[in-house]
């Protein structure tokens, strides 16, 4: 099942809100909406500071005081900023669960950040102020869970759904050609699947999950880890390098060196 991802990012982990000194309160969605929405996050800020994202195959909706962007697929560790203190909301969704709210086509906003205009639904527009009338965390939770459901149009389960989800049980180490046979489909027609549902084809999605999950092992256990690629579930060492330096900006050993910082031991 796709609710069972686990998200690895380091900046919202305990020990890197201490660093970049921020408060962080989350929630899970409700019944109707688990597998859809991943949770609802507040991130406080006390001064302007840098966000650090990885890219994790999801998508995002970020919410302001002075407005909402919504964040495709990334290929690349971003760097968001906090421009100013204050009280940031935030929507994260499970990959290719946009749509069931959106009919749009998710390859468009790969790597992108975009603003309201893109999406073609007008209450949508009014999202954070309705949000920012409340002072209280949990009032702008149901404010957002009740605006999803009043838009949410639940899909079949699908191939893609059934790719995805061995996808995550194998930690992105499932070969595509063994993936697409398993859902009965041609691994030409699973790509195209992919990059509607998320932004990605088949193949950098798979490489985006076997590095999350690399990352968070690296965050666990940095110096077991970092000796074995195949533990991580990379052929070998070159493999392991170049997807990190592709995708982090970063070789492993200096990824798993700045979480055995002072800032980001727990």
């Amino acid at each position: 099942m796709k609710e069972f991802f686990r998200s690895f990012q380091p900046t919202i982990t305990r020990s890197g809100l201490a660093n970049f000194g921020l408060t962080l309160k989350t929630s899970l969605p409700c019944d109707a909406l688990k597998g859809v929405v991943h949770s609802y996050l507040q991130i406080k800020a006390e001064k302007a500071t840098p966000y650090p994202v990885l890219p994790d195959g999801t998508q995002s909706i970020f919410i302001s005081p002075h407005g909402s962007i919504i964040g495709g697929a990334q290929l690349q560790t971003r760097d968001m900023q906090i421009l100013e203190a204050g009280e940031y909301f935030g929507i994260r969704f499970y990959s290719g669960a946009l749509r069931h709210f959106f009919k749009i086509d998710l390859s468009e906003i790969t790597d992108q950040y975009v603003g309201n205009e893109y999406f073609p639904c007008a209450f949508f527009h009014n999202l954070h102020e309705l949000i920012y009338q409340q002072s209280d965390y949990h009032k702008r939770v149901n404010v957002c869970e009740n605006w999803l459901m009043n838009n949410f149009q639940p899909q079949p389960n699908s191939r893609f759904d059934q790719a995805l989800r061995l996808i995550y049980q194998s930690s992105g180490s499932v070969k595509i050609n063994d993936l697409a046979k398993s859902v009965d489909c041609s691994s030409r027609h699973l790509s195209r699947s992919f990059q509607l549902h998320i932004g990605l084809n088949t193949k950098t999605f798979t490489k985006i999950i076997r590095i999350q999950h690399a990352c968070r092992q690296l965050y666990i256990t940095p110096r077991e880890s970092l000796d074995s690629a195949l533990a991580l579930g990379f052929f070998d060492q070159s493999h392991l390098i170049k997807d990190f330096k592709k995708h982090l900006l970063s070789t492993p050993f200096d990824f798993s060196k700045r979480f055995r910082s002072d800032f980001y031991n727990q």
